[in-house]
């Protein structure tokens, strides 16, 4: 292409370049351990479209539209498809169904990306570009597609905040060691998605009031753009084996509660509590609700409501509960290391041990080893 010997890598562009390809390996990485591959797939829309959206700052720092004008409208715009890929993702990698109405949210991205491909194909040489964008693009295109986009990262957002609330409820309802679970990964996913939107409102701000130029706004290009590269960095981080997965609305979790509700639920749960006693089944790692209302012969929404209602206790807090009375008993009795009583209390760490002993003692287990022996 003629005038490519005119482009300057400066560094700006050389860190830009450096941020989208450290992203893009991350993804690669991600990709390759074939876990969660829905969720995942989503995450690579959204890294791509994110990079994407950041060649003009590539190539425009390098000078490649003062030596091709013609790149004007060149279809890179994509922040339409943020929201709506982030959110996706966290579905896939909450829930048990995917929902393909969801699909439509890419139809405002779809319709401005073709926009462009057409602006940029079709409009002629850069005069007639530069003159169209002039007349009609910015005065009224562009402010919609920025206040769509605003709009619907927004909706998105709240869509996963209000998922992810779900999820962790359902989680200390269903299995022992939620906390192994939780998506914690995702939370700070949704903590930086709303960092690069606080970046993109500033730089589109300053770009349309102030008549901002790529020098102007690069700092706040440059920190969105960093931030999606460590939005990467936390799903490979996070994302080391498959996530439970939640049931929809229209799902159930074992069948429908056919038991009269005049039962006396205490009663039931004391058995149910003396039974995992005896079987020791409380000490099993991953224990879920689902394998205990199978041992049981029942269904789990009686099972949960025997715990919930008779013992007044979440299913977590149920079998991390009668795993803390065991570990403290193994912590009076000898000098056994944290960490092997945590492994045959149940616990899948001694980080999620030390949590949960706090929890329900209020101290840790080194402090209560120290207060029993100075007794």
């Amino acid at each position: 292409m003629d005038g490519i010997e005119h482009l300057t890598m400066n560094w700006r562009s050389a860190l830009v370049g450096l941020t989208m390809a450290c992203s893009m390996t991350a993804l690669i990485y991600l990709v390759r351990r074939g876990i969660e591959s829905r969720a995942i797939g989503w995450l690579a829309v959204f890294v791509i479209v994110a990079n994407v959206s950041a060649i003009p700052l590539l190539i425009g720092f390098a000078g490649a539209y003062d030596i091709w004008p013609d790149l004007t409208f060149l279809p890179t715009q994509t922040a339409l498809f943020f929201g709506p890929a982030i959110a996706l993702h966290a579905r896939a990698l909450m829930l048990n169904s995917a929902d393909r109405r969801l699909w439509w949210l890419f139809a405002p991205g779809v319709t401005y990306w073709l926009y462009q491909l057409w602006a940029f194909t079709l409009l002629g040489d850069y005069r007639q570009k530069w003159a169209f964008n002039d007349a009609v693009h910015e005065p009224y295109i562009l402010p919609v597609a920025i206040i769509g986009s605003w709009i619907l990262a927004a909706g998105c957002l709240i869509y996963i905040w209000r998922l992810r609330t779900r999820y962790l409820q359902w989680l200390k309802d269903h299995h022992s060691d939620d906390e192994r679970f939780s998506p914690i990964w995702l939370t700070h996913v949704v903590a930086l998605a709303a960092i690069v939107g606080v970046f993109w409102v500033i730089e589109s701000v300053s770009s349309q009031l102030l008549n901002a130029n790529y020098f102007d706004v690069f700092i706040w290009e440059f920190i969105a753009l960093f931030a999606i590269f460590v939005i990467v960095l936390e799903a490979l981080a996070g994302i080391d084996r498959p996530f439970p997965k939640m049931k929809t609305e229209g799902e159930t979790d074992g069948g429908k509660l056919s038991e009269p509700a005049a039962r006396d639920w205490v009663l039931e749960g004391t058995r149910l509590k003396a039974q995992v006693l005896e079987h020791k089944w409380h000490l099993e790692a991953g224990l879920s609700l689902q394998v205990l209302s199978r041992r049981f012969g029942m269904n789990q929404a009686y099972l949960s409501r025997a715990i919930n209602q008779g013992l007044e206790q979440n299913f977590s807090g149920f079998i991390n509960g009668l795993r803390i009375e065991h570990a403290k008993g193994l912590i009076e009795a000898g000098d056994k290391s944290m960490i092997d009583i945590a492994l045959s209390t149940g616990f899948g760490s001694k980080a999620s041990f030390n949590r949960a002993f706090r929890l329900h003692t209020g101290t840790s287990p080194s402090e209560y080893r120290a207060a029993r022996r100075a007794k």
